[in-house]
């Protein structure tokens, strides 16, 4: 396992190994990007072997303030052809994982953060923002649900906002994630509300911070354990 203050900018280590999703065998890499920010920015990336190649599955990139013990995630992202195999939560329970072992004490996200399901993801492991009370004023709130056929992986929203709707709909991240939208919640499976504040909105976004610590560390054991055969 590589340590972090041994990595030099633009250097791509084997970070750790015999990790499995379905039938992938996989390996962690872990890169340290060059300096081009006032943060060190560092990728976990998850890798498999086909046809003798070694090809990339997904990756999560963050920050880390190696001064105050903090780090924040930016984004995941996971190729269309291995979607579906809980590679985005592997790779969310390898960064809290690392963190912690590496003595970072406070995880946040940014901001600006713009997947519904990414934060509905993050918060499964006890990320949250400060006043709850906003899921209850703010009007750029999204309800994110299931439907009952629990083997349906549709991605499903439900706005509070129909601008906000519209406008979301214009966003890159609803193109490319493949996300449906109802108009209301009734015959789904709600999962969890987020807050999205979209690029043109006025307003402000928030931050998801670690708060619950014995949910991430039960979920990082669990979700790493099912990885290893």
């Amino acid at each position: 396992m590589p340590k972090l203050a041994n990595l030099e900018p633009g250097q791509k280590e084997l970070y750790a190994t015999n990790f499995y999703s379905a039938d992938y065998q996989q390996d962690l890499y872990l890169k340290k990007a060059n300096a081009n920010d006032a943060l060190p920015k560092y990728y976990l990336s998850v890798y498999t072997m086909l046809n003798n190649t070694l090809v990339q599955q997904g990756y999560l990139y963050f920050y880390l303030d190696e001064t105050t013990k903090k780090s924040y995630f930016i984004g995941l992202y996971v190729f269309e052809e291995f979607r579906n195999l809980n590679i985005g939560s592997f790779l969310i329970a390898s960064w809290i994982d690392l963190c912690l072992n590496n003595g970072y004490d406070f995880l946040g996200t940014n901001k600006k953060q713009r997947k519904p399901f990414l934060l509905y993801l993050l918060k499964t492991y006890g990320f949250e923002i400060m006043n709850k009370n906003l899921y209850a004023s703010r009007d750029d709130v999204i309800t994110i649900c299931r439907n009952v056929d629990k083997q349906d992986k549709s991605k499903i929203l439900v706005f509070k906002d129909p601008k906000h709707q519209q406008r979301f709909q214009q966003t890159n991240v609803f193109k490319d994630d493949n996300y449906l939208i109802k108009p209301s919640v009734e015959g789904l499976i709600t999962l969890d509300q987020v807050i999205i504040p979209l690029q043109d909105a006025k307003t402000c976004g928030l931050p998801y911070d670690l708060s619950d610590y014995d949910q991430a560390e039960a979920k990082v054991h669990q979700i790493i354990h099912n990885h290893r055969k």
